[in-house]
């Protein structure tokens, strides 16, 4: 049994245009100028203005780290984002991360940030306990068993 403080999950802020493209699948990785310290295994996704709320999460499939030339090269089909976008945000970076997203899961009602007891969105990315991304998922989770009931 793992203890409840154990993170292996984050929350993420995230622009609404690119969470829209990762709930729709067209969106299959998220790039990233630092690596996590340590392994994660879900990503808990925040929209950031105007919605700001956690929409829902997604596994992490593999994270790779490489030049912004590596990255665009093999991701930049499946990157929703423009190339001159994707190099104006490595500018002055030798490495970034491509987070490669997994399955991804939506939350039907949007949380608030109070939800999880945090008071500001992280500027990129803050850990979050089991016991927390675990509530997250029970959300989902309920919903999806309700609807098969009926």
């Amino acid at each position: 049994m793992v203890e409840n403080s154990v993170f292996e999950s984050v929350l993420m802020s995230i622009h609404p245009e690119f969470v829209r493209l990762i709930l729709n699948g067209k969106k299959k990785v998220e790039f990233r100028k630092i690596r996590f310290s340590i392994d994660v295994s879900h990503v808990v996704i925040y929209a950031t203005l105007p919605i700001k709320k956690i929409v829902g999460y997604f596994e992490v499939k593999n994270i790779n780290t490489g030049s912004p030339d590596e990255l665009w090269s093999s991701y930049r089909n499946i990157g929703g984002i423009e190339e001159e976008r994707f190099y104006e945000y490595y500018k002055n970076y030798s490495n970034g991360i491509a987070i490669e997203i997994g399955e991804v899961y939506k939350l039907d009602n949007y949380l608030p940030l109070s939800y999880i007891s945090s008071s500001a969105p992280p500027q990129s990315y803050s850990y979050i306990n089991r016991k927390t991304f675990e509530q997250i998922v029970g959300m989902i989770h309920r919903k999806t068993e309700s609807t098969l009931r009926r």
